[in-house]
């Protein structure tokens, strides 16, 4: 799998799980951009996890009795 992370239509950051390869630039540490791209995983991670939650609660069976009074 690979997770590419682009800026104005750019690659600014990728990493491809199965060859190991990556791209990055140290001058992002300096300008705000690695917190910016650390930022859109972490969003991206979030979300993921939500679907595979919900995804797994699909057979799920809701009782809205019990919230009404």
């Amino acid at each position: 799998m690979k997770i590419i992370i682009e800026d104005g239509g750019h690659t600014i950051w990728f990493r491809d799980n199965e060859s190991k390869d990556g791209m990055a630039c140290t001058g992002y540490i300096k300008d705000g951009t690695q917190e910016k791209i650390i930022s859109a995983l972490e969003d991206a991670l979030f979300q993921a996890k939500g679907e595979s939650l919900a995804w797994d609660n699909r057979d799920g069976v809701s009782d809205i009795s019990a919230s009404t009074t």
